[in-house]
């Protein structure tokens, strides 16, 4: 590394131990700004320190994958490098890399740092041709914050331009999704495919963003769909379809509040529940693979122990009540979400969107979502919360629920008990943090409430 892009490296690592020191927080993104600043090439210089395995992208399950594939390979002991908070501008990989790598377990086969990295979509086409990854892990493809990144057809269009600016990254990516076989079927890169190769019979959503040909236009014909797009697809008109999977999930099934699948002989099971769990499993499982220096011992110990602690699919718990967070920023989003409490039976539902700028303004995307299907719960409770609440009510009473605005967490607890069962609380991007924040404040003066009542 050059003294230019070393002392730019000083510089971001000075401004994230400032932060530590003097504003006890640590910043994700500054440092790597000010490194930027300081020697624009310094995202490239960097990346030498790491056997760089993978970056990944999609429109939803970007941080979750991205957190459980780094568990997976911290299994094989060796250093590890990664932005599990999601910071995922180039900036954040920046920062990641001038944090001292993760230090695994004793035993590893090298002491060569790894790194896998989350990225957001846009920023793909600068981060992949300067960390170069050996794999680029795309999840799937839907319509989001339009106002910020525009139609689907130009986030193809950045995901291709990544990998034509690194040619020997090999492309991994979901074949159930034809807006992510259509980038494959562009560019040079070799190209393996993950998917889902059963009928989980599975509703088909009202709205998808895209059940056309890639290549001639024509409606795409469908053998079985499991949510939007995704699915075993095939043109009519032209030929083209759903790609050979190098790695297929079969007989997925429901087990005790989770969800498993069979493949290459093993039976993985996730942990969480939600079908886009499965995608995310199955997409580690294949980057895994892949890899060569993940056991399936080390996979199947990192799923197994997972446990969200970023407002993805956590669950706090309160006393004698349970609240679930997940993110939603999107109509797909949302209607999985829809799903999980239809299938949990829940009764009490929060929802708290915001339109700052990382949200994006518009939220027209209300409309999209199938909030009709909640309308026949018996005894549901819906609050509302976030900078849009009058919004998100007004289109919660169109679907046929009543439902209420409240400020926090603790309003929707108030308003409910014990008797109502598991809260469910949905937030979209610069919602979820602070809700995190309180729950986690709630959950520990809980703990210690009931710590002091055994003392006594």
């Amino acid at each position: 590394m050059g003294f230019r892009s070393s002392f730019a490296a000083f510089l971001g690592k000075s401004a994230r131990w400032a932060g530590e020191t003097f504003m006890h927080r640590s910043a994700g993104n500054l440092p790597g700004v000010i490194a930027m600043k300081a020697a624009p090439a310094v995202l490239a210089d960097l990346s030498g320190a790491a056997d760089n395995i993978a970056v990944i992208t999609g429109t939803n399950g970007k941080t979750t994958t991205t957190n459980l594939a780094a568990d997976c390979l911290a299994s094989s002991g060796r250093p590890l490098y990664c932005n599990r908070d999601g910071n995922n501008l180039e900036s954040g990989v920046v920062t990641a890399y001038l944090v001292k790598p993760e230090r695994a377990a004793e035993g590893a086969s090298s002491d060569a740092p790894v790194s896998c990295f989350e990225c957001d979509e846009m920023y793909t086409r600068y981060v992949v041709p300067r960390v170069k990854p050996r794999f680029f892990l795309l999840l799937n493809l839907f319509r989001d914050q339009l106002d910020r990144v525009g139609e689907i057809e130009h986030v193809q269009g950045a995901i291709a331009a990544a990998l034509e600016g690194s040619p020997d990254t090999v492309f991994l990516y979901n074949g159930d999704d034809p807006l992510c076989a259509a980038i494959a079927a562009r560019v040079p890169n070799r190209s393996l495919a993950f998917g889902i190769a059963c009928d989980m019979g599975l509703d088909a959503d009202r709205i998808s963003d895209s059940r056309f040909c890639q290549q001639c236009g024509a409606a795409l014909e469908y053998d079985y769909v499991h949510y939007g797009q995704l699915g075993a697809y095939r043109c009519p008109s032209c030929g083209w379809g759903r790609p050979e999977l190098s790695f297929a999930a079969e007989n997925v099934r429901m087990l005790d509040g989770s969800l498993a699948f069979d493949i290459d002989g093993h039976t993985v099971q996730t942990g969480q529940t939600g079908v886009y769990m499965v995608y995310n499993t199955l997409a580690v499982y294949a980057l895994s693979k892949a890899s060569e220096i993940v056991s399936f011992e080390g996979f199947q110990q990192a799923v197994e122990a997972y446990r969200p602690t970023n407002g993805r699919l956590q669950t706090f718990r309160l006393g004698g009540r349970s609240v679930m967070t997940n993110l939603a920023k999107n109509p797909t989003g949302f209607n999985q979400n829809i799903r999980i409490v239809l299938n949990e039976g829940g009764r009490v539902l929060a929802l708290f969107v915001n339109d700052e700028e990382a949200d994006g303004c518009d939220v027209s995307w209300f409309w999209d979502i199938d909030f009709e299907r909640w309308s026949q719960i018996e005894g549901l409770k819906a609050f509302v919360g976030g900078s849009r609440a009058n919004d998100m009510q007004v289109r919660l009473k169109y679907a046929g629920i009543p439902s209420t605005i409240v400020e926090n967490a603790a309003d929707v607890l108030a308003a409910t008990d014990e008797s109502d069962g598991k809260v469910y609380v949905i937030a979209n991007y610069t919602a979820l943090p602070p809700l995190r924040r309180e729950l986690e404040a709630l959950e520990k003066a809980s703990a210690d409430g009931c710590a002091r009542k055994e003392g006594e």
